[in-house]
């Protein structure tokens, strides 16, 4: 921090197996930091920020963590990665304040992490209840190997399955260049599943649906755990029909200022993404969001610890809108119950939201 700066440091799976559903986190960044900047900074001073590349793993995760603390001497850290464990005991003890998305059980557990949904791995049976309304009742998951973080969202997910009496039929790995499409889609048919729920990059789920639907099987119900991503119907069209996918912040079909205001900053602070309507890139922006909310209640001559005391007393925080109202008092958090589920369209030219507000229940672990 100097007079008129504040450096952040930011961390996401810039490689790896994962890297791909993460290829727009510094795009919301840079738009959400972007405008502030524009409009005065916080309190005199222009955020900035410094990345590392975690690749997905806990192990380059810690590394990365102290090299931004240790080197870069940045005040704070945003966090996109399916890998925090492998740095959040090491920022909890420095007292390093932390936002970002909240994919492990460690978001829950440190009073300096705040994300706008609670740890993955505390599983609700809202998807679950989505998938069964829908038709679905016998399920396969497929999931990205070597993560550790994505088999925990995939467990996350089987558990609600099963607790909606859907009946989860398996867990089939699939990576691009290692799986083979066609090899898994039979493996689906055998075990004559009329659901496919995908915990992978959205266009490997993609490729595998037409495998399916080109041999004549059509699942009654195709859930992604990402893909909310309207340049990916751009890219696979018809393909992608039918796909749902649950959001926890307000869809871009339903609209509103919160909306707006994060699509201006997208075009004027991130004109590299052609398509600023995908799931990453608004998590992104919301997780800078919540950063900067702290950083205005630490005051003119903000501490760490003036940050995260002060964060921790919020009551009442909805992303300008973009979410439903959350606290971040100590001993208030709770499950992400609700969700929103929007739906590519027949033509695979745009997403319907088909639940606009479903909620459910957190399960017992």
């Amino acid at each position: 921090m100097s007079d008129d700066r504040i450096d952040l440091g930011v961390l996401y799976p810039d490689s790896g197996p994962v890297s791909p559903i993460f290829e727009a986190v510094r795009a919301g960044i840079d738009a959400r930091l972007g405008a502030v900047n524009a409009a005065g900074g916080v309190h005199g001073r222009h955020v900035v920020y410094q990345w590392r590349d975690d690749q997905g793993s806990p192990m380059a995760n810690g590394i990365a963590a102290r090299d931004l603390v240790e080197q870069r001497r940045v005040f704070g850290v945003v966090e996109l990665s399916v890998a925090a464990s492998g740095s959040a005991g090491y920022l909890a003890q420095q007292g390093v304040p932390v936002t970002g998305l909240a994919s492990e059980r460690v978001w829950a557990q440190d009073r300096n992490m705040f994300a706008a949904t609670t740890a993955a791995d505390s599983a609700v049976d809202t998807q679950g209840r989505f998938v069964r309304d829908q038709g679905g009742s016998r399920a396969v998951i497929l999931q990205t190997a070597l993560s550790a973080g994505i088999s925990t969202t995939a467990s996350t997910y089987a558990r609600s399955l099963a607790a909606a009496g859907v009946q989860v039929l398996g867990t089939v790995t699939f990576t691009t260049g290692v799986d083979d499409p066609v090899a898994v889609a039979r493996r689906i048919v055998a075990a004559r599943a009329d659901t496919i729920v995908g915990v992978i990059e959205p266009k490997d789920l993609v490729a595998v649906l037409t495998v399916l639907r080109g041999a004549g099987h059509n699942p009654k119900v195709v859930l992604s755990a990402n893909g909310y991503d309207h340049a990916l119907l751009r890219s696979v069209g018809p393909q992608a029909a039918g796909v749902s996918v649950p959001v926890f912040y307000k869809p871009f079909e339903i609209g509103g200022p919160g909306i707006n205001a994060y699509l201006a900053a997208m075009r004027q602070f991130a004109p590299q993404v052609a398509q600023p309507e995908q799931d990453i890139a608004v998590i992104s922006y919301i997780s800078a969001d919540i950063f900067l909310r702290g950083l205005q209640l630490a005051g003119s001559c903000p501490t760490r610890q003036g940050f995260i005391d002060g964060l921790r007393a919020v009551n009442s925080y909805d992303a300008d809108g973009l979410i439903s109202t959350i606290s971040f008092r100590p001993g208030t958090a709770r499950s992400t119950t609700c969700y929103s589920f929007v739906q590519a369209n027949t033509a695979g030219s745009g997403f319907v939201v088909v639940e606009p507000n479903l909620c459910g229940h957190e399960l017992s672990p």
